[in-house]
């Protein structure tokens, strides 16, 4: 059986901007957020969805740990005056409510070792 979908689109199958904003400034929640800012016509910016994927066929609870959202740049008010306009995606790392970590361009291996280092410890009931 294949895994759901695990990559969230900003504005895509019912996912708006109040959604996306209320999963990522939770404060206190555990999951690690992984948010790529992206530009619509950039390449580049597309091509980590294969390895998000692959994290989550080979991390137990991957899904239950961490959340993926692709936003393109002009979607938020805030990335758009932030980011400018290229063909670097930009990666934003959210936990409990606060971003933790910025990475530009596609840095495959620093943002697996980040994911690695910082995904929560999976939950278990005693």
């Amino acid at each position: 059986m294949a895994p759901k979908e695990i990559i969230k689109k900003i504005g895509e199958d019912g996912f708006d901007m109040e959604e996306f904003k209320a999963q990522v400034y939770k404060e206190g929640c555990k999951k690690l957020h992984i948010v790529d800012v992206y530009t619509a016509w950039c390449g580049p910016c597309l091509s980590i969805v294969p390895t998000f994927k692959n994290l989550q066929m080979n991390i137990d609870y991957f899904e239950d740990r961490c959340t993926i959202t692709q936003a393109e740049r002009t979607c938020l008010p805030e990335f758009e005056e932030r980011f400018p306009e290229t063909s670097k995606p930009r990666f934003l790392f959210y936990k409990e409510g606060e971003e933790v970590m910025q990475i530009e361009g596609l840095k495959a291996p620093e943002i697996l070792k980040f994911i690695e280092e910082n995904l929560p410890a999976i939950e278990t009931e005693e």
